[in-house]
């Protein structure tokens, strides 16, 4: 028997206002599944995921008198996942002829029988008191019940696969068109003669499709969701064109390099504070280093490796680097100058010569680049190959770097979030570095480029190109650089007896800010 007193109980304990007595009694497993719903939508009101406007909708259904009073979650279940066993017409019949077979005081035929009767008569088919409320309904409109269940978890899929479309469509939808669809459909397609929609319908529905009302944070045109959807067409021919090449060559090495931008002096855009503060501030070293940027070329291949230069390009005043002062320099980067951060063509020769086509070079290689007008200067980057070796380019289509860029996907904003995490411990900890300077800048890139190669990383950077569509087998389970340079473990004290702040990915050891940024850190 369902107890609504024992779900409203169950629901008061939960949000902290618990009854005293008495005492509430074990769910059963109908209550526990009303109790489940309930604090779902609860908790959603509470956090402000279900708008008014919702509520506004369902208002304007119920005041209809619209109701689907014999829907059921399991409607929306695999017939495997049902408890009752599937009901056939005859099996109907003999139940109802059995229901309505009490006699009355008076000698008259025509009283209901009870539902324990029906149950010990019919065990493997009267589960609950709904099932006698289903084969009361088959005696008003003829309808199988087992039919219905097929009919409606099917409507329930249809306008799923329907709200699906709208919704990658960046279609606005509330819960009147959810009802609007679903009516469409079950006229489409018969599935019942008496189905609503109602307001309990839809809000259940939901509840089961996951589906709640969200904030919207974007707004496109339509004309971009057009050019995306031409990206998705033109990567997909990509990964096909990446295929051939890669079967009728065996043994080719495959490499994407990819731009991204960093300002001089990153943090983090969220930070503790003490509730109900209305301003929260941040103090920072130098505010143009925050809007001023640098680029940073690294590169990866298909199997995991990482390439053992990067190529950073930096904006200088006078379009060069000072020659009479000297510049941090490292082994493990090229660094080039301009007016500006952004690469040129003579950056772009720099980067092809003096980091990837370098001795010992593949002799056949596949270079999958994005978009960048100088990339798609294929006889530019031909001209540059030396001679005895193979290069072949595959480009990411425009819109499509999001979508299919390697590094994109997964590198860059792991490289991003541990040079903020740098930053913020550097003012978090009072720690003497003012990083957003040329060669502090450079010294850090230098480090943390090196510990993004640890072999530890390999499936990490592997996942970029399971995830851009290039590689179908998932990468080995894996720990991403800021969770395990910055994760527990850290903060062990460091080797010259300081605490810890940075865990090195090939010793394992914690290290302190100054051993591992500012003496350059290198045991592998």
């Amino acid at each position: 028997m369902f107890s609504p007193k024992s779900v409203s109980a169950a629901l008061a304990t939960h949000f902290g206002n618990a009854l005293v007595s008495p005492a509430p009694s074990p769910l059963t497993d109908e209550e526990r599944r009303m109790f489940s719903r309930l604090k779902i939508l609860l908790t959603e009101k509470e956090q402000g995921l279900i708008e008014s406007e919702e509520e506004d909708e369902e208002a304007l259904v119920q005041e209809s008198g619209d109701s689907d009073s014999d829907y059921d979650a399991e409607e929306d279940e695999k017939p495997e996942q049902r408890s009752r066993k599937p009901w056939t017409k005859e099996l109907c019949d003999k139940m109802l002829e059995f229901y309505r077979s009490k006699d009355l005081e008076d000698g008259r035929r025509g009283a209901s029988q009870s539902f324990k009767r029906m149950q010990n008569r019919f065990r493997a088919h009267m589960k609950t008191e709904y099932d006698l409320t289903l084969l009361r309904k088959y005696e008003k409109t003829g309808v199988i019940p087992s039919e219905r269940y097929s009919a409606m978890r099917q409507l329930a899929s249809d306008v799923r696969a329907k709200l699906g479309e709208k919704m990658k469509k960046g279609v606005p939808i509330h819960d009147t068109d959810i009802r609007k669809i679903a009516l469409d459909l079950n006229k489409l397609n018969a599935a019942s003669g008496n189905f609503k929609a109602s307001a309990t319908w839809v809000s259940k529905w939901k509840v089961h499709h996951r589906i709640v009302s969200r904030k919207v944070t974007k707004f496109v045109t339509r004309k971009a969701t057009k050019d995306r959807e031409k990206a998705l067409k033109q990567i997909d021919e990509l990964r096909i064109k990446f295929l051939a090449v890669v079967r009728k060559n065996p043994g080719i090495v495959i490499i994407n390099a990819d731009q991204t931008g960093q300002v001089k002096e990153m943090h983090s855009t969220r930070t503790l504070a003490e509730e109900g503060s209305k301003d929260v501030v941040v103090e920072i070293e130098s505010k143009s280093a925050t809007t001023h940027s640098v680029t940073v070329l690294p590169t990866i291949y298909l199997d995991g490796r990482q390439h053992p230069i990067v190529y950073v390009h930096l904006g200088e005043p006078t379009g060069s680097l000072p020659a009479k002062k000297a510049v941090y320099g490292n082994k493990n980067l090229v660094i080039g100058a301009s007016k500006s951060h952004i690469m040129n063509r003579e950056a772009a020769a720099r980067y092809f010569k003096e980091v990837l086509f370098v001795q010992p070079m593949p002799k056949h290689m596949l270079l999958l680049l994005d978009s960048w007008s100088l990339f798609l200067n294929h006889s530019f980057i031909q001209g540059l190959v030396p001679k005895g070796h193979k290069v072949t380019i595959l480009n990411i289509p425009k819109g499509g770097t999001s979508l299919a860029q390697p590094l994109d996907l997964c590198y860059n904003q792991q490289w991003k979030c541990v040079m903020r995490r740098l930053n913020d411990a550097i003012l978090v900890h009072d720690i003497d570095f003012v990083l957003h300077t040329r060669d502090n800048l450079l010294r850090c890139i230098s480090q943390v480029y090196w510990a993004f190669g640890a072999p530890m990383f390999k499936e990490y950077r592997k996942y970029g190109w399971y995830r851009g569509g290039f590689l179908t087998t998932h990468p080995a389970p894996f720990v991403t650089p800021p969770k395990y340079m910055f994760g527990e473990g850290s903060e062990a004290d460091c080797p010259c007896s300081e605490p810890g702040l940075i865990r090195c990915p090939y010793c394992k050891k914690a290290h302190c800010f100054s051993c591992f940024v500012i003496n350059s850190h290198r045991c592998a």
